[in-house]
């Protein structure tokens, strides 16, 4: 059986979208399809929780039209706009950027460390791993501080930034692994785990994208999905937006 995993992207950049799909491309097997979706409204980017108050609605109803379509859903962001929300309108597995790199870096070492891209997404992270229960694992968000809409400018100098702040946390904050938090980043992990080595630090490094969709494609293999009794369908009522 062939699994669709459609990933939704939680901003209006369509270049986001197109680096989106030259990275899943590398990840469709004979078992797996994987289809990327950019939502028609919302923020550029997402760095705040303003922005994803921008997208939720957006993604929701992405996923809603998509639903008949779909094995499984991964919001493509590290902040996971729209994951319990959209759980809540449908019974299709649907799984966040930031969670499930989260949770993986919390069965593989000691403590991890997030690697973003401006510290004032710090809060919201941590807000994550309070949710999943894994708080005691975050050892630190630190942040390259280079924008998501500037990520592909000069991408040498955001793994330099990415080593340079792993190196920090692995150092000053027993970080023992290293997630990289921002989805602007997927592609990047084994570059910098490379580097890492060459400084003496083999940790292991966790793309969030790779990470969410291979949760999502175990979550279509094992037929199973979020709960019911923490998701119930909405209440009927009127909605506008």
């Amino acid at each position: 059986m062939l699994a669709t995993i459609w990933v939704i992207n939680p901003i209006i950049t369509k270049e986001f979208e197109e680096g989106t799909c030259r990275e899943v491309d590398r990840y469709k097997t004979p078992e797996l399809d994987i289809k990327v979706k950019t939502i028609e409204k919302g923020p550029a980017s997402i760095e705040c929780r303003y922005d994803e108050s921008w997208a939720v609605p957006w993604v929701t109803t992405t996923i809603k039209n998509l639903e008949k379509d779909a094995s499984a859903f991964v919001i493509n962001c590290f902040g996971d706009p729209g994951v319990e929300s959209a759980r809540e309108i449908t019974r299709v597995p649907v799984v966040g950027a930031g969670s499930s790199s989260m949770l993986l870096a919390s069965l593989l070492g000691h403590r991890f460390t997030v690697v973003t891209v401006l510290k004032r997404l710090e809060p919201l992270f941590q807000e994550i791993a309070w949710r999943y229960g894994i708080i005691t694992k975050l050892a630190s968000v630190r942040a390259a501080e280079i924008p998501v809409l500037d990520l592909d400018k000069d991408k040498n100098r955001l793994i330099q930034r990415i080593v340079e702040e792993s190196v920090l946390a692995i150092k000053n904050d027993s970080a023992h692994v290293i997630v990289l938090g921002c989805t602007g980043m997927a592609g990047l992990a084994s570059e910098v785990s490379n580097q890492l080595q060459e400084f003496g630090y083999e940790v292991p490094v966790i793309d969030p994208l790779y990470a969410a969709i291979q949760i999502a494609f175990m979550l279509v293999k094992m037929e199973i999905s979020h709960s019911p009794m923490t998701y119930p369908f909405p209440p009927e009522k009127l909605r506008i937006f």
